[in-house]
Parts: C-alpha cells; structure tokens; sequence
C-alpha cells in the first residue's frame, strides 16, 4: 500500500472548495481561521473556551454513548473532556444503512488524525468525535448504498416504514435480513467475509433503528481509537439546549440578515450558494413523530403539514415546556454542537464547508466563534486490478472523470492506427477537386443538370460518412479489450461520474481487505494534509 497526491484542480470540485484548500486569502472573510496556518490555528487553540457545562457535558455524553456498545476506551475519552484545557475535533454525517460510502471513514479517520497531532502538539486531551446526525430526517440519502458490480456502481435502496420521522428513530424491521443477503450477492466471497458479515447482522437486527445499528457499527470500528458519539436527539441534551434554542427564536430576524448578508457576499464574489436560506432555523415534531419545517411570516409561526401555529411569545413557551419537540436545521445544528461538546474544530466536507461558509457572522448571534473548519482526507484507491490495466493506457486519473464516448475518442485518436480523419479529409478533398471541373462541364452542356451533378457528389459524400463510421467501428473493434478496460477503470475511479468516495460503500473495501484495513490508514495519514486528494494503491 502505498499513497500519492494530485491538486483538486484536477478534480470536478467547486470553486469555493478548490479556493478554500489552494487560495484561502480569497474566501477569509468567510471564516474565522485558515485551517492550512499554523500560526492562525495555535491563536484559536490557546484562546479557546467552552461556552458549556463541562460536568453536564460528560454526564450526557456518558448517557449516550451507553446506547451504544463502545467499550472502555470510548468512557477514557468521555472522562478526558472533564479537564478544563480539553478540547475535541468533531466531525459527522448521515446515518447511512451499514455506514454509507468511503467519505465517512475519511471523516472519522481524519478527526483521529488531527486529535493525535494536537494531544502531542499542544499537551493538552484532545478527543475524535463524532456528531450523529440523528435529528435528519432524509430517508432517501440514509436508505441508499452503491456497490461496485463488475464494471458498474449497483445501487440499492433499503425499503422500510417510518419515513418522514428522523432517521435515527426509524426501526430497521424485518427486512433488514433480506436486504443484507442482496448485498451479499454483489459482493465476492473472501477471507473476510464471514466475519464482516456477522458483525453487521449482530448490528443491523430487526429489533435495531438506524440510529443504534450505525452507532454500534461505526464503535465497534473506531471506539478502539476514543472515538465519542454525540448527538442532539436526547430529551436531556434538548432541556439543556432549551436557551439557545430559545435564541435561535428571539433573534430571527438578526440571524436571517447575518445569514443573508454573507450568502450575497459570496455570490458577488462569483461562489455558489450551498443552502436556500429559511425565516426559521427549526423543524417541529409532531404528533406522529415526524419533522416538520417551522416557517415565520408576519410574526406567525407555523409548521408545514401541521396544524400547530405560534406567536413568538407561544413558540418561546412552547420549546421552554417541551424542547423535545424542536429540532435544528442545518444552520442551527453545528451552533448548539458548539455548546453541548468543546469542537474547536470540525472535520467538514466539501458541502459541509460550502454551508459553512455562509455562517461566520450567524455563529455571533450566539455570542461563540465559527469553529475551525478543516477539510477531510480525500482519497481514491487504486485496486491492484485496476492499476495494472490503469498502467497499460495513456490516461491520468483524473482524465476518467470525462464521459466515456470521449475517453473512446480520445483513446482511438491516440493508437497507432492510420489517421482516419486525415485518410478521410484528403479523400473528401481529392473528390471535391476533381468534381469541380466536372460539374462544369456538365452545366455547359445542360444548365438544368447542374443540380443532379451536385446531388452526385452529395451523394458520394454521404457514403463516404458512412464509411468511416464503419472504419471507425472497426477499429473500436479491434480495441474492444482496451475500450472495456476504459469502461473497467472509469466504472471503479469514477463510478456514476462522481469521486468514488461519494458512490461506494465501505463494507465494500472492509470484505476484500479485512476490517484492519482503516488502521493502515490511519498510517498513512498520520502525517499528511489534506490539502490535496489521496491515491492510494492498495
């Protein structure tokens, strides 16, 4: 196993992603710290302080985790926080069915990463967690896994009830086997299998809800590190939460124009714009559990597909009497992350950090400082398969990103075949040269003709097209074998046209290369950066 990099200029990134990583000068006043500058960093460390309860923070954090089985080195770190210079680098995602793709890992990985670096760095305890995403409620991303089959990404869709509701609280059922035997037959039979298969069905059982079967899962991979689970979706952490939830209602209207004024700075200075902004930063749970958008107009609050309605003094009542019944959207999430965990910093994807991008002044409204957003590894592999065929073509790998009829053309355009186009241009030129005369000849013999001459030529034309269309097709094939391997190399870098870390899921690599396959990665990454996209050839 080995690693190599390539700039993300090379890859279809954002500009606001690619500027954040190689040209921060021009996205600073969008956040608080260069996540690339020693200096800025150690600034924010040695000035940081937790806004929250440090004892309630662990005795929550304590109540959490014992949802889940973590083991002994999980509560260690848990006990950590209690130290008043402790800190954590915190990082999340969506509870995918059996732990979605191979971003996540690099999430969870890149949080180990700089948690080590900065325990040793700035002697202090410094802890990886993770933020359960366990107020979402966006079944279709959660439900979904792509598994490379062949030379194609399969997609499958775990089907069950309860959508609408967060995702976190919907049980997995009873088809939770049968859909774990259709991933077992798109993948191939190894060493591993057996093992990883157990582990999963021992996690992901009828009686399990997303949110158990993902946090048991990703403990069972990385709780051996002093990985913490931490989430918001707990009647205590709600209660606790209650104030700033409050806040989030009583300053709206700042927030909005916060909001507001940096979204339009970043469009006017040619970024997009990640997330459509709301007068309400909160969704309400209804009755039957479900979540459900608040929207402010004219001072009445409101929740979509309920009856429920508030003034702003009802709704203040309302989270003070029942706080479990509020929950906070993308913008508000990371602010009450901020005060229920010390996250001095947070591990963010290229989305993430396109939404983050958009808070620095909202963060204020609440009295606390954007955290420092670092970038997660971001890596390809290169399977031994694939890179000895990679090696037989002249292509690089970010040229698969191209759509397979040019990878085609290009690769024909450069073989050792005669030049076709030429072959063809000439022959065109010679008949077009030699027709000229002819043609006028005949018009002086009959004007009437002149016409039908043309056609003639036309005509010829016509069945030259097709017979370089049949020149080409039998060049293609006799490169059939290296226009599949094309197909073969783009399927598995690139699958459905995206970075393979965002299609294929991780299990994936666990069954061919053993569940110890992320400890070697957290080799590789111990003293890297990610400030640019990782090869690995595995």
């Amino acid at each position: 196993m080995n690693l190599n990099s390539i700039p993300f200029s090379d890859l279809p990134v954002t500009k606001l992603f690619n500027d954040y990583i190689s040209n921060y000068s021009s996205l600073n006043s969008f956040f608080e710290t260069n996540p690339f500058s020693d200096a800025e960093i150690d600034d924010r460390v040695d000035a940081y302080s937790f806004p929250g309860d440090r004892t309630f923070m662990v005795q929550f954090l304590k109540e959490y985790n014992e949802q889940f089985d973590g083991g002994d080195v999980v509560f260690e770190s848990i006990d950590k926080l209690s130290q008043e210079n402790a800190i954590a680098i915190v990082t999340g995602q969506q509870l995918t069915i059996f732990g979605g793709p191979l971003f996540t890992v690099y999430k969870i990985l890149t949080a180990i990463v700089y948690a080590k670096k900065w325990k040793k760095k700035y002697n202090r305890p410094v802890v990886p967690v993770f933020w359960m995403a366990d107020e979402d409620h966006d079944y279709d991303e959660a439900a979904a896994i792509g598994i490379p089959d062949r030379d194609n990404l399969k997609t499958l869709n775990f089907d069950t009830e309860g959508k609408g509701k967060r995702v976190f609280e919907i049980p997995l059922g009873n088809s939770i086997h049968s859909f774990l035997e259709d991933i077992k037959q798109f993948q191939p039979d190894t060493d591993f299998s057996d093992q990883l298969w157990a582990e999963l069905e021992s996690f992901y059982h009828p009686d399990a809800t997303f949110g158990e079967a993902f946090g048991n899962w990703i403990l069972h991979l990385f709780g051996k590190h002093g990985l913490i689970l931490a989430g918001s979706n707990h009647p205590n952490a709600k209660q606790y939460l209650s104030e700033h939830i409050q806040t989030g209602i009583k300053k709206a209207d700042q927030q909005f124009e916060s909001l507001s004024v940096k979204t339009d700075e970043l469009v006017d200075a040619g970024y997009h714009q990640q997330v459509h902004l709301q007068t309400s930063n909160l969704f309400w749970i209804d009755d039957q559990g479900n979540r459900q958008k608040i929207n402010e107009e004219n001072g009445t609050w409101s929740a979509d597909g309920s009856d429920a309605d508030w003034t702003k003094e009802s709704l203040l009542k309302e989270v003070e009497s029942n706080p479990h019944r509020f929950s906070p959207n993308v913008f508000l999430r990371p602010v009450l992350q901020s005060f229920l965990v010390p996250s001095v910093a947070y591990i963010a994807g290229p989305g993430e950090i396109a939404y983050y991008s958009q808070t620095k002044e909202f963060y204020r409204n609440f009295g606390i400082k954007q955290p420092i957003i670092i970038p997660r590894f971001s890596a390809t592999l290169l399977e031994s398969g694939i890179d000895r065929i990679f090696e037989k073509l002249h292509f690089n790998i970010p040229d698969y990103d191209q759509r397979i009829e040019d990878l085609e053309a290009s690769f024909i355009e450069h073989t050792e075949t005669p030049d076709i186009e030429k072959i063809f241009g000439q022959w065109r030129q010679a008949v077009d040269n030699l027709s000229a005369p002819m043609i006028r000849d005949i018009s002086e013999i009959d004007p009437t003709l002149k016409k039908s001459s043309e056609k003639a030529k036309a005509t010829f034309f016509t069945e030259l097209d097709k017979l370089k269309g049949k020149v080409y097709r039998s060049v293609k094939d006799q490169e059939k074998t290296q226009l599949n391997r094309i197909r073969k190399i783009q399927a598995n870098l690139f699958p459905e046209r995206n970075l393979q870390e965002r299609e294929v899921a991780f299990i994936y690599i666990m069954n061919k290369y053993g569940p110890e396959i992320w400890d070697r990665f957290l080799e590789l990454f111990a003293n890297e950066t990610p400030d640019n996209h990782k090869i690995i050839r595995l």
